[in-house]
């Protein structure tokens, strides 16, 4: 486990372990997410529709009849 210090501008300095382990590049975007009281940093993909895609798969159902069902019933929703 190692240590890091804040800057007075609020700024973290990756270890060069940790930057090499993981492939990091200098300008590489980084998503940023709490999780309980931990920071966890994760590299963003270059292609974000590509890392996404399929995420929601089966969500609204697994079928095209499935889909139109859901979104009939969720329409219906709407005048109520």
């Amino acid at each position: 486990m190692q240590s890091i210090t804040i800057s007075s501008k609020r700024q973290i300095t990756i270890p060069a372990e940790i930057f090499r382990l993981l492939d990091l590049k200098e300008g590489q975007k980084l998503i940023v997410e709490i999780e309980g009281n931990r920071i966890i940093l994760t590299p963003r993909p270059v292609n974000l529709a590509r890392a996404l895609s399929g995420v929601t798969k089966g969500l609204y159902g697994s079928s095209a009849a499935e889909v139109d069902d859901y979104v009939e019933k969720e329409r219906g929703l709407w005048s109520d």
